[in-house]
């Protein structure tokens, strides 16, 4: 009786699940990257401002709000007498 020899594509397949199996498992070889945009987020930036103290001018009233981050003052200046400023808002960061 003659005896069949294997196909030599059935011998390589279990070799090739071997290595398609241990290449899947693998860890990435790439290192990580944090996305940043190309075009930069032109949007102004707030920050709290509170009330520091109120002067009643000839020409109406002066509000000063400090800055949270510290800086120059903000003013507001209102047109009306004896006007009440409010307690605090958010004003534009300076730069």
């Amino acid at each position: 009786m003659r005896r069949q020899t294997a196909n030599p594509a059935m011998r390589l397949l279990p070799s090739c699940l071997i290595v398609l199996a241990l290449g899947i498992a693998s860890p990435a070889a790439a290192a990580g990257r944090t996305y940043k945009p190309v075009v930069e987020d032109k949007t102004p930036q707030y920050e709290l401002c509170r009330l520091r103290k109120r002067e009643f001018t000839e020409g109406g009233t002066d509000c000063f709000y400090r800055r949270q981050t510290g800086g120059k003052d903000a003013l507001i200046r209102v047109d009306d007498a004896k006007v009440r400023c409010q307690a605090e808002y958010q004003c534009k960061r300076l730069k």
